[in-house]
């Protein structure tokens, strides 16, 4: 077990932000080399703490930093079986993207900043996945938009600008839902970590706990793109480069799952279970899962546009994964729906870059257009 693991696989992609913009500058090879090395040390460094993780089912690793004493706040970092399985794929397609983009960004103007975004990205993704202090988490949670935004905008196709500016837009409005969450948390429980605070909310008043719970669920929604804030989606990923859409597709929108069944539903939702209301919010996220799936799907098979296409098609897997959190706490669909988000982690970020190869292939994107 290496010590400070965890907090190493957070460093350095921060640390190797400059050394990919410089080295991008001479060649983008050597850009996308650097990040793949930083993907496989991170895979190595969670390897070296996962025996604890999967020989003990329930079990996390945890590593915990003084951070702001003030605010009785830890830098706290930790994986267990959920977290560790979504970072690892996130890490894997990262590097895919990565030395994708060598032959796809060739003619690309601006690919040194083109490579160090896409590293901040990852630190984003990263913390995300591997934090329990809901401040920290909240700042990577916009670090994963602006490099999106920055990379959809500029080395997009034609209608790029329009669709970032709607990404960002749905987006950060979902943050502020988010914002509001998390503040609300930490003035009834006075912690921001997201373990000690599901325990001092069992205490808090029920109505305000309600609201918390809605705040976060709908700013995660946006996320993970689902009906009815799925609008930003198809645009997104129709315009970014595919290298980005199979991020977007493979693991931003995940994170917004993943943030749902950590935040809204681990953490908040005990301090309501066996209430009418409780009920009612699973029966919610039930109805919005199966419109979702239904829509994407159907959506899906009347499109021309190959990215388009795949974009639905996410929206109705999104839609699979928001059914199965609504299971909770029943652990066999929990389990069954964490699978369901890294096996769409893997088939949407390949798929996504198999698209890309065909249109700059062809150069064109209508499938009616390709024999």
């Amino acid at each position: 077990m290496i010590p400070n693991a965890l907090l190493l696989t957070l460093l350095f992609p921060v640390l190797a932000v400059p050394f990919v913009y410089f080295l991008g500058k001479k060649s983008s090879k050597a850009a996308a080399s650097l990040i793949a090395l930083v993907c496989l040390a991170n895979l190595a460094l969670l390897l070296s703490v996962s025996s604890p993780v999967i020989n003990n089912p329930g079990h996390r690793y945890v590593e915990s930093y003084l951070w702001i004493p003030v605010l009785r706040s830890s830098f706290t970092l930790f994986v267990d079986g959920v977290s560790l399985s979504i970072v690892i794929i996130t890490l894997i397609l990262i590097m895919a993207a990565a030395i994708f983009s060598v032959d796809y960004m060739r003619e690309k103007k601006g690919i040194a900043e083109y490579y160090a975004l896409l590293t901040l990205l990852t630190v984003g993704l990263v913390g995300v996945f591997i934090t329990s202090n809901l401040m920290l988490f909240y700042f990577c949670w916009e670090l994963m938009l602006l490099p999106a935004y920055f990379i959809i905008g500029h080395w997009g196709y034609r209608e790029s600008y329009r669709a970032a500016f709607k990404f960002f837009i749905f987006t950060h409005a979902g943050a502020v839902f988010v914002l509001l969450g998390i503040g609300a948390i930490f003035m009834i429980t006075g912690d921001l970590d997201i373990f000690q605070a599901q325990a001092a909310l069992m205490a808090a008043d029920l109505e305000l706990v309600k609201w918390i719970l809605l705040s976060l669920t709908v700013g995660f929604a946006v996320k993970m793109a689902v009906v009815p804030v799925h609008m930003w989606l198809p645009d997104a990923h129709a315009e970014a480069p595919a290298p980005m859409s199979a991020l977007l597709s493979g693991v931003i929108i995940s994170a917004g799952a993943y943030a749902i069944l950590r935040i809204s539903l681990g953490t908040v939702f005990p301090a309501l279970m066996g209430t009418e209301f409780a009920a009612q919010f699973l029966h919610g996220m039930t109805i919005f899962g199966v419109i979702s799936a239904f829509f994407g799907a159907l959506i899906a098979l009347v499109e021309n546009d190959i990215k388009r296409i795949i974009a639905y098609s996410s929206i109705a897997h999104m839609g699979y994964v928001l059914f199965g959190l609504s299971m909770f706490p029943f652990q066999e669909a929990i389990t069954g729906t964490v699978l369901h988000i890294v096996n769409h982690a893997a088939s949407k970020g390949l798929l996504f870059l198999t698209a890309g190869a065909v249109m700059k292939q062809l150069e064109i994107r209508n499938i009616q257009d390709m024999g």
